[in-house]
């Protein structure tokens, strides 16, 4: 089999609806399948399967996808472990990965076996040493259960230089895997000591439920520092680790909300208080990585952090990550404002829960009545401009101009990221009447920083090119993959070709969106070539340069599919060209996904009318006539003055 076909030779063995289906209980509903969705709570199916083309999409939240996106999203996957995951199920041999990233691989499992060991120890010794008697004194006062202690498998860890050394010595784990796994560290005259002493242990494990390092805290009076993270490491990156991400996952699924605390104690007590979809960062403030990892599965996240003012600017700064990112999950819908675009109702929803002052989150769940109390405050959270409003009044001095000058200008950095002009103008009033300025003022500092943002998107890099992305539309495709025959799988290897030949296309204004790419092997390969490009010199174009980079980062399953997309040629192009032809693949492309799109949903229709399935039929009749308005944007009416240049 060629190297090439790995990836349609395994959805041609393997039907999306037998993977779906392991989660998903799904009914027949003609050609198609239907079922309750797994990414929001629903009580009437409208997640529906189509074999014909392995692809899935829920007209309830707009999830949609393939059988490798579908195994990223339920089982928190990367590609190349859903690819593992489904070569195994079709048996189809993978091309073996070259030797350094083999070596490499396996040395991760070993320091994941090493932290696995170790934390075994530690909970061994937690139940059952005379020595943990303090420990388990402290969990009891803390209010932990049983079940919960080995839920977690909360440990402890003695108060020994060698303990923990000496025991994984004993099962065969080198000092340097001990040293890179963060458990011992090296002395300045030689030799080892344990990393943790005399302290409560709590296992931190990766989104697949590894155990990855471990969050300690102190049990001696005066011991320092009173929480101790293992170090970085090649496991370890506390900046893409969520404390109890792996436990939560399904109920954030489920709930489609994600509440965000700050230690290691509150997501114990909240797990045990039957508050499953609690999280927290580790040792670390909010990042944009934890920011990707909350938004696949979340629509609204919370922010509870510790009740004083430090909490208070945490909460302000974690927000600001999230909402960088809050425009790009958006639901993606058949909108008012063209062909495909989001619905501004579903965009991410930030709040900021208030707890009292002096209560962290473990003490209110665990008190009487904590749960119900704890529920109401979620319930109650503040929209996140509101809270900001509030913290960055109490960081200035209204009473001077300058300081009512720095206000104004931090709120409007939330105002104006707000979608929803309604909710953007209440919000530039609030801030007028709290600040006590005119609207005017409000709307002109506004202005400028949009003007700023304008301009930023021009240099399309940093910040500023996430700022340009989140603020126009973006273009989702339609339900998910096409098949090996579908003329839109060409659509997009078209575009790709013209990407992967002029990669300097993803810094122009109007370059796709990852979304528009509907087959993962392709997107992927785009999210390669864009992010190469990211990170090159825009002065001096090396678009050579940038391919390799791309292509170097890329799963060795892809690398054959990146060189056939390059293989297809591209004529040459003046830089002045490059614009008007992207413009002209992008626009085919979307074109072609939106009639896909828009006849399933049109097969749907006539399913629902003939079976008399009310509720679906008033879910898809508004979907259906925006979509059919949308085919005026494709094709307006000619023009009686002007020669029409259109496709």
């Amino acid at each position: 089999m060629p190297e090439n076909d790995v990836i349609a030779e395994i959805k041609a063995r393997v039907g999306i609806e037998d993977v779906v289906g392991e989660t998903v209980r799904l009914t027949r509903a003609g050609r198609n399948l239907k079922g309750l969705c797994p990414f929001h709570g629903e009580k009437t199916p409208s997640f529906v399967v189509y074999p014909q083309n392995g692809s899935y999409h829920c007209f309830g939240c707009g999830e949609n996808g393939d059988i490798f996106g579908f195994l990223m999203k339920t089982e928190g996957l990367d590609f190349r472990g859903a690819l593992e995951k489904m070569a195994g199920k079709a048996g189809v041999e993978l091309k073996p990965r070259n030797d350094q990233a083999v070596a490499e691989d396996r040395q991760k499992e070993r320091l994941k076996e090493a932290c696995a060991a170790a934390s075994a120890y530690y909970h061994n010794l937690f139940r059952n040493h005379p020595a943990a008697n303090h420990a388990r004194a402290y969990a009891e006062k803390r209010g932990l259960t049983a079940d919960t202690i080995e839920k977690f498998q909360v440990g402890f860890a003695p108060d020994s230089w060698d303990a923990l050394g000496s025991y994984l010595a004993g099962r065969g784990y080198s000092a340097q895997e001990m040293v890179d796994a963060g458990l011992v560290a090296e002395k300045d005259e030689g030799g080892h000591y344990d990393r943790f002493r005399n302290r409560l242990m709590f296992p931190i494990r990766d989104s697949k439920g590894a155990i990855v390092g471990f969050g300690a805290r102190a049990l001696g009076e005066g011991q320092t520092p009173k929480y101790l993270n293992s170090p970085q490491s090649a496991i370890y990156d506390k900046s893409s680790i969520l404390y109890g991400f792996d436990l939560a996952r399904q109920a954030i699924q489920k709930s489609g909300q994600v509440v965000v605390v700050e230690g290691y104690m509150d997501v114990v007590g909240a797990h045990q208080a039957g508050q499953a979809n609690v999280v927290a960062s580790s040792g670390t403030a909010l990042t944009d990585r934890h920011a990707e990892m909350l938004k696949r599965i979340a629509k609204r996240i919370v922010l509870c952090l510790d009740p004083d003012t430090a909490g208070d600017l945490a909460a302000l700064k974690g927000s600001e990550v999230l909402q960088e990112h809050a425009e790009k999950i958006a639901i993606p819908i058949r909108g008012e404002r063209g062909l495909m675009g989001v619905e501004r109702r579903s965009e991410l929803e930030i709040r900021i829960m208030q707890l009292p002052r002096g209560k962290d989150p473990d003490e209110l769940l665990l008190e009487p009545g904590g749960p119900q109390q704890w529920e109401q405050l979620r319930e109650d959270a503040l929209p996140l401009v509101e809270h900001v409003i509030g913290v960055v009044a109490a960081r200035h001095d209204l009473k001077s101009a300058h300081g009512k000058s720095d206000a104004v200008k931090e709120m409007a950095l939330f105002v104006r990221e707000i979608g929803d002009p309604v909710q953007r103008a209440h919000y530039a009033q609030r801030v007028a009447s709290v600040m006590r300025v005119s609207e005017e003022a409000v709307a002109e500092a506004l202005g400028r920083g949009a003007r700023k943002a304008e301009g930023g998107r021009q240099k399309a890099v940093g910040r500023e090119y996430r700022e340009g992305r989140t603020e126009r539309d973006v273009t989702p495709a339609h339900t998910g993959l096409p098949s090996p025959i579908d003329p839109g799988a060409a659509t997009e290897e078209h575009l790709l070709s013209l990407v992967v030949r002029y990669p300097q296309v993803t810094w122009m204004v109007n370059t796709p969106a990852p979304e528009d790419f509907t087959r993962r092997e392709n997107r992927t390969i785009y999210e390669a070539v864009m992010q190469a490009a990211l990170e090159s010199d825009k002065v001096n174009v090396d678009a050579e340069g940038i391919r390799l980079a791309a292509r170097e980062s890329l799963d060795p399953a892809l690398v054959p599919h990146f060189d056939r997309v390059y293989a297809k040629g591209e004529p040459e192009l003046f830089r002045f060209a490059l614009p008007y032809e992207l413009g002209g693949r992008l626009k085919r492309l979307r074109q072609h996904n939106d009639r896909m799109w828009l006849q399933q949903c049109q097969f749907m229709m006539q399913e629902a009318q003939e079976t008399g399935d009310v509720e679906t039929i008033a879910k898809l009749l508004p979907l259906l006539g925006r979509s059919f308005s949308r085919f005026r944007h494709y094709n307006p009416k000619p023009s009686t003055v002007f020669r029409d240049s259109r496709d």
